[in-house]
């Protein structure tokens, strides 16, 4: 009667045995990381992650049990290949999530969950995203592993599969399965406790890669794919709506007092161009690599202009970036407003209202547009002209994202000679997007993907300083406004601060500028990018409700950025970075009281709630 049960069990915890020496290879790949946590920290993940792994084991356990409890009565299914068969095809797919899940946190810095499948809908743009990676090694590697854990698994279950049983033993071997599968209901759950297992159910530490080490990788993308409701609730309600909405207006009070920077001689209608810089860091414009300057000539057109050198990234993926700045619209934690064309498409945005005001507009990119639903998102925001990868020759395809930047920059210009003014275009950079590759000699000697990304930047900051360079023997120069900005900060390089990951740099020229060499270090978000620029234009920005003029001293200083589930909130002197898995800030520095922290609840709440009722 025992066998069977104890069959059940004993499979079930070879699958938690697995999980939990996936977890020691996620800690070995994420070394660094799991240093800084502490050998002690980093091993106790082992001990609360188990409490997820025992449910995911149920999970995969359950048609095991349902197998063996048929096959008590009907005789075709008391064959072990069955089960091996089985557990064959489960182990490809758990060993396929857990490889995926190393790489994902090694380049986004959370586990494994649904948002990556909507990058399968443009396979391209996925593989150029892994393209970097030794991709050889790690289907050897995954091959080897499948191979290994397959082996091992078919050896336990054609050692212990209960082949038979007594006939009289029927009933009882039953009614043991069926207890045993009613038991599973508890650490499938996580506990007797009243609220069933998530994530903040394992995390432990103040260290937020211990507690993102806890997470079964497997069970956090099933539980991301079947609870999927970000569109249907705010899952982010901290505060009382009323308080929160009197927070929220406090922080945009401002007496719309404004420094004018355009020239005398500049029109009411000058022209106006982005460049939206792929994961341009700020740390970047720092960074000095065995004495080559990392963006020296970005660092030589701050003199030419107005430099904003405390801004923060409202979110970290280019659908959230581009977003920001021509919409001024926060991001948001777990989705993207893109995601839901019918949503974006109530959006305000800087083409639509310059194309009111018979602006000719544009937007470039060397890569597809269709990817993350971007061009759905600028068709409804009236850009009228699109560049894109198609629009160049085989010969320039030198990228596995598309066209590179010098050659997209010069297609810019090309085409910006013809176009009638006033004109607003748009461009957005690729060649600082993983596998960061560049047409020229780079100029760092390092292999890492820290060495690649500066080289990456490197390359752009040419690329983008002989764009400015042709703009200024355009006859429309002295009538043009530039904003280099990025569509978020980056990982790299390391700092050991998460904050630092979100900074990213602003900068206004261009001949209709009459500033110059100015510096302005207050703290401002991407998002208020729209609102100042339409605010120079003398044009209104009332429907840019989460965009504030950056040039309003009066404005009040602070800046909101998201990522997947958590928040920061920055003002001078003081910042907190909030987990809302843990439900507890990650990272913090300055002195903050109670309201400080509400300010970022209140933004946060608010803002995913106004998403959802679009």
């Amino acid at each position: 009667m025992v066998r069977k049960p104890v069959f059940v069990i004993k499979y079930w915890l070879c699958w938690i045995l697995f999980f939990e020496v996936a977890r020691l290879f996620f800690l070995l790949c994420n070394y660094s990381e799991a240093k800084a946590a502490g050998f002690s920290t980093s091993m106790k993940s082992l001990l609360y992650g188990v409490r997820m792994d025992m449910s995911m084991a149920v999970y995969l356990t359950f048609p095991v049990a349902l197998v063996i409890l048929i096959g008590i009565f009907v005789k075709g299914f008391t064959h072990p290949r069955i089960i091996k068969f089985y557990t064959g095809i489960v182990l490809f797919f758990v060993l396929l999530l857990v490889g995926s899940d190393i790489n994902i946190f090694k380049a986004w810095g959370y586990r494994i969950d649904s948002s990556p499948l909507k990058y399968l809908r443009n396979p391209t743009e996925a593989w150029a995203s892994v393209s970097n990676l030794p991709v050889v090694w790690i289907f050897f590697g995954f091959v080897a592993a499948l191979v290994a854990t397959g082996y091992a698994f078919s050896y336990f279950i054609q050692k212990n599969y209960p082949l038979s049983g007594e006939k009289n033993e029927k009933f009882s071997s039953a009614m043991a399965i069926l207890v045993l599968i009613g038991a599973f209901i508890v650490p499938m759950r996580g506990g007797l406790q009243l609220a069933p297992l998530n994530q903040s159910s394992v995390y432990f530490s103040e260290n937020n890669f211990a507690n993102q080490a806890a997470i079964n990788a497997p069970w956090n993308f099933l539980h991301s794919l079947t609870h999927h409701t970000e569109s249907e609730k705010n899952s982010f309600v901290y505060l009382d709506p009323k308080e929160a909405a009197l927070i929220k207006d406090s922080l945009f009070v401002a007496q719309n007092k404004f420094e004018h920077i355009l020239t005398a001689q500049a029109s009411s209608k000058p022209n106006v161009i982005f460049i939206v810089w792929e994961s341009f860091t700020e740390k970047a414009t720092h960074a000095v690599i065995d004495g080559v300057p990392i963006t020296p000539h970005f660092n030589e057109l701050k003199k030419e202009g107005i430099y904003f050198s405390n801004v923060y990234a409202s979110g970290d993926r280019t659908d959230k970036g581009i977003v920001a700045v021509l919409s001024g619209y926060p991001a948001q934690p777990t989705t993207s407003i893109v995601k839901t064309p019918v949503k974006a498409n109530k959006l305000p945005t800087v083409s639509a209202t310059l194309a009111s005001q018979g602006y000719h507009t544009s937007f470039y990119y060397g890569g597809e547009l269709e990817f993350a639903n971007m061009k759905a998102y600028l068709l409804g925001g009236h850009f009228k002209k699109f560049i894109s990868k198609n629009d160049f020759a085989a010969k320039d395809q030198n990228s596995k994202w598309g066209a590179h930047d010098g050659v997209v920059a010069q297609k810019v210009i090309d085409e910006l000679k013809n176009t009638p003014v006033p004109f607003f275009a748009t461009w957005l950079t690729l060649s600082s997007h993983e596998p960061f590759e560049t047409p020229v000699p780079p100029v760092l000697n390092g292999t890492t993907d820290e060495d690649l990304f500066l080289n990456s930047l490197h390359y752009a900051d040419q690329s983008v300083y002989d764009f400015i360079s042709q703009c200024k023997l355009q006859p429309w120069w002295s009538n043009t406004l530039v904003v280099i900005t990025a569509d978020h900060g980056h990982r790299l390089p390391r700092t050991g601060k998460k904050i630092d990951d979100f900074k990213m740099p602003i900068l206004i020229l261009g001949g209709a500028l009459s500033v110059t060499g100015a510096l302005n270090d207050a703290v401002h978000s991407q998002t208020d990018i729209a609102a100042t620029v339409l605010a120079q234009l003398n044009l209104p920005t009332k429907e840019f409700a989460w965009s504030r003029n950056m040039l309003d001293s009066s404005a009040a200083p602070w800046a909101y950025f998201c990522f997947n589930n958590g928040y920061g909130f920055v003002q001078p002197g003081n910042y907190f970075i909030f987990d809302n898995v843990g439900k507890k800030p990650i990272e913090q520095n300055g002195t903050l009281n109670e309201y400080d922290i509400k300010k970022g609840k209140a933004v946060q709440q608010l803002s995913f709630q106004d998403f959802l009722e679009k």
